[in-house]
């Protein structure tokens, strides 16, 4: 048996919209002769009579009618898939999942997140907070599109990894410190100070222990704290002084922490990795360009404690 073909389903249509042959083929843009060929072509595949034929007018039969609100529905599916493919080609469609390190998702990604859904209305974003680690093994999973990390080395052959910024820590002290007025801070800046340290189970945790060794400083090493907003909460609270991450830093400049670029330098790398067998979509790209921007005009603005490139 002969297969119905899409053209064949179109002149169907479009006779039963417009009654005529040759409203049909104004409909359809061709020849009144190509459309009695293709309906006759229809009721030959179909095998039954759609039409009855009074006057110059093509009445339908019943099976005719039944046939037609199957065929609507199909035309609808179609209209929607048409417009999802619009809606997906000026990225108004679709979801975006984002799993993040906690050091720049106080502020910096959820910023980013509501910008980037404000230009891209309709979709769904998801921004999921989690050690680095954890982001990883989120990443090499493919249940999120991209992840963004502190620079650690990553030996796993599912992930995909990119340099966003290659910065350097900062030194952190509270408002009104004896500091607060000087270019930059050394280590013997802080000896006998009160120091709010990271975990130690993390690498910077000994980089930073180790400067302040090489350099035989001692500090009161009164708190601790895994989470570089945590300790800047810490000393934003008068509870010491501590070395954070740049862009954790800058956020709470703005609620009065004072931000001072540190000497000898503690390399701090913030990289963005994707699953790399899985291509990426155009909302991972643009988002991906939209967060290097916003990147480019933090280093702008960040009057030197924020760096790109080392």
């Amino acid at each position: 048996m002969a297969r119905l073909t899409y053209r064949q389903i179109e002149a169907f249509r479009a006779v039963m919209i417009s009654g005529t042959t040759s409203g049909a083929a104004n409909i359809l843009c061709i020849s009144q002769p190509a459309v009695s060929r293709l309906l006759s072509d229809f009721e030959d595949t179909v095998g039954v009579n759609m039409f009855e034929r009074h006057k110059k007018r093509l009445v339908p039969t019943p099976e005719a009618r039944f046939f037609y609100e199957e065929v609507e529905r199909a035309f609808v599916s179609l209209e929607q898939l048409s417009r999802a493919a619009e809606e997906l080609r000026g990225f108004h469609l679709g979801s975006l999942r984002i799993a993040s390190m906690p050091a720049v998702s106080v502020e910096f990604l959820p910023t980013l997140v509501r910008r980037f859904s404000d230009e891209h209305a309709g979709i769904s974003l998801t921004l999921q907070v989690r050690s680095t680690q954890q982001v990883a093994d989120l990443v090499a999973s493919q249940q999120f599109d991209l992840g963004v990390i502190s620079g650690i080395h990553l030996t796993d052959p599912a992930i995909e990894e990119e340099t966003l910024a290659d910065s350097r820590m900062v030194c952190v002290l509270p408002a009104g410190h004896p500091l607060a007025d000087a270019e930059l801070i050394r280590p013997e800046d802080l000896e006998d100070e009160a120091f709010v340290s990271l975990g130690s189970e993390q690498d910077l945790r000994y980089k930073i222990d180790n400067v302040f060794d090489q350099a035989g400083v001692r500090r009161q090493l009164l708190f601790d704290t895994q989470l570089h907003y945590a300790a800047c909460a810490f000393v934003l609270a008068g509870n010491g002084v501590s070395i954070v991450d740049p862009i954790t830093a800058q956020h709470y400049a703005r609620l009065g922490l004072v931000v001072k670029r540190f000497e000898p330098r503690i390399d701090y790398r913030y990289a963005i990795i994707f699953p790399r067998h899985r291509s990426r979509s155009g909302l991972t790209k643009a988002f991906v360009e939209l967060l290097k921007d916003e990147l480019s005009d933090l280093q702008r603005s960040s009057g030197g404690l924020f760096e790109m490139a080392g």
